[in-house]
């Protein structure tokens, strides 16, 4: 059934026997399933864009737009009601199970060179209750059997439950196990880089067989996060660059963090090339602080983006694709907690322009944000590459 001649929606939501659809252009849709079809019981036109999937609970239907927040209420639906629990009063605590796992706090962490941080181990039955805290238990790194990618995380525990990253270890992730009283719990952590930082890939093993093309590629750091599928190092014109992967639709769009989410004041910088024809082009980026610099192919723009496109602005930047060009922005925060995001871009082989080609100001600007890249290959069809990843405080 065709709603809209657009095809920007949040998810729905099916309930009561009828489908509830919000739809980009702020029409909102209940329809009801037949074998062949659907009839559109109502159309309500909510007055701006929708992309929040609705909810129910309790006999209402809860919808909000970029404007305002709706709740519907179904003809007799009961009052509210809250169900305290007296926990220590359960009659599920009676009769406690014999250990059935470990359970570790937090189950996941990460490490900045140099930093430690202590983890909490308790006995939990099968139903998940607590049957001890504070369990001695003996942990150790640990590689899942079914594990793809054979790594370990470059931090050991001491005998205190402390997680120690030495100062001089490598990015790294990798799972830990921890053993006591016959049963046992897994977590994982990662190091994340400091403050400089680079990456030029050149030290990357090109040993796996990409399926279908037979291509040798080597997969990114496992710390990154949202890379694995998306990215794959390989050679390009003679040097090791992350490229795009085209084996998804689903993954057409890439948005990968590799660095500490509470970074601050600081620049980044990478060698952006993207690939396409007169009318289709790959797009490629980097993320500073939750700012996205982007040269955007189609429209022939050098852009800053953040929040769901409610930062959206750019500047003509008129680029070829397969050519190598260098991109930079760096993040200003003030005392009063507005900022400027500034972004410049220029081809490779070239020296780098003294002024910026963009400055956007935000009045509440984002405070801490991890670095990252972007790339995006419309339907999946043309590549974007990366290389020479710099990162510095300002």
């Amino acid at each position: 059934e065709k709603l809209a001649s657009g095809q920007l929606h949040a998810s729905p939501l099916y309930a009561d026997g009828k489908l509830y659809v919000p739809m980009g252009n702020g029409d909102f849709y209940i329809l009801r399933l037949r074998d062949d079809g659907v009839d559109v019981l109502d159309k309500e036109s909510m007055g701006a864009t929708l992309l929040g999937a609705p909810t129910v609970w309790n006999g209402r239907l809860y919808l909000h737009t970029k404007k305002s927040l709706y709740c519907f209420a179904k003809p007799g639906a009961g009052a509210s009601t809250r169900i305290a629990v007296n926990v220590k009063r359960d009659p599920r605590r009676k009769g406690k199970g014999a250990a059935a796992r470990l359970q570790i706090v937090p189950s996941d962490l990460l490490l900045n060179p140099g930093d430690s941080k202590n983890v909490k181990v308790s006995t939990l039955d099968s139903r998940g209750f607590v049957l001890k805290k504070k369990t001695a238990a003996t942990i150790d790194n640990f590689i899942p059997p079914t594990a793809k990618v054979k790594a370990e995380m470059d931090a050991k525990f001491n005998k205190k439950n402390m997680l120690v990253a030495g100062k001089d270890a490598r990015i790294s992730a990798g799972a830990f196990k921890a053993d006591a009283d016959g049963v046992s719990g897994v977590m994982r952590g990662r190091v994340l880089p400091g403050f400089p930082f680079q990456e030029g890939f050149e030290d990357a093993k090109l040993t796996v067989d990409h399926v279908g093309d037979g291509v040798k590629f080597a997969y990114p750091p496992l710390a990154w996060i949202g890379a694995r599928f998306k990215w794959e190092i390989r050679d390009v014109d003679g040097t090791k660059a992350l490229t795009k992967t085209l084996d998804r639709v689903l993954f057409q769009r890439a948005i990968t963090f590799f660095g500490d989410p509470n970074s601050s004041g600081y620049t980044m910088q990478a060698d952006i090339m993207t690939d396409g024809n007169r009318r289709m082009k790959s797009n490629g980026g980097i993320i500073n602080q939750r700012y996205f610099a982007i040269l955007d192919g189609n429209w022939q723009r050098l852009e800053i983006v953040s929040n769901q496109d409610r930062i959206k602005e750019g500047v003509p930047f008129k680029w070829s694709p397969k050519k190598w060009y260098t991109l930079k922005s760096r993040v200003d925060v003030a005392a009063d907690g507005s900022g400027v995001i500034r972004a410049k871009a220029w081809p490779r082989d070239e020296a780098e322009p003294e002024a910026w080609n963009i400055e956007v100001k935000h009045k509440n600007a984002h405070k801490v944000g991890s670095p990252g890249i972007y790339g995006f290959s419309p339907q999946s069809q043309y590549h974007v590459y990366v290389d020479n990843i710099k990162m510095e405080k300002n």
